[in-house]
């Protein structure tokens, strides 16, 4: 009995020592078969962390814009989140998903589809607002809306009824020659 157990003990040595050895002839090869790829596949925005739901936010709303307007974008979900007005939710994954506030999430919006799997219709967009939105929970940004709770873009719908009762931000200046297409207000 005991010659077995040394024997099985050896056999297990024995195979992490080839494997070892495999690793570092095809180190790339060894960790690939390791890692799993992530799917942002979901039919269930509440499972999200608050990075990837604030990804798919930006993806809905931004996907086309810049770097900066997408940060900007990013920034009025914090600062609903921290506003102390329960209206706007009182964490950053409510601020995100009360109902006819970010319209991508709304359920006859035509971007929701592709919130539910954005690597199968823009993969390399998704990439880049995952990118962002890390960035900007870990602090990486600064607000550049001064403290903006909403936005519109004037180019797709008329002003809206609520931007009359908020202070106008304005738009933001994305370069020397190019501002934002939103336009951002902050409530009083």
């Amino acid at each position: 009995m005991r010659s077995q157990s040394l024997h099985s003990t050896r056999r297990k040595v024995l195979s992490g020592l080839v494997a070892l050895a495999a690793s570092s002839i095809y180190p790339l090869e060894s960790l690939a078969s390791d890692k799993q790829k992530t799917t942002y596949q979901t039919t269930n925005f509440s499972q999200d962390s608050d990075e990837v739901l604030l990804a798919r936010m930006l993806f809905g709303e931004a996907r086309d814009r810049s770097e900066l307007e997408k940060v900007a974008i990013a920034y009025t979900a914090i600062n609903r989140s921290q506003d102390r007005k329960k209206w706007n939710g009182e964490s950053l994954r409510e601020a995100m998903l009360k109902p006819y506030q970010y319209s991508c999430f709304n359920y006859n919006d035509s971007n929701r589809k592709k919130l539910m799997n954005p690597e199968k219709y823009e993969p390399q967009a998704f990439q880049e607002c995952l990118n962002i939105a890390r960035k900007v929970l870990a602090g990486k940004y600064r607000d550049p809306t001064n403290g903006a709770t909403h936005y519109y873009n004037p180019d797709v719908m008329s002003k809206p009824s609520w931007a009359n009762k908020m202070q106008k931000i304005g738009r933001i200046k994305i370069s020397e020659k190019e501002f934002s297409k939103h336009e951002f207000y902050r409530e009083f």
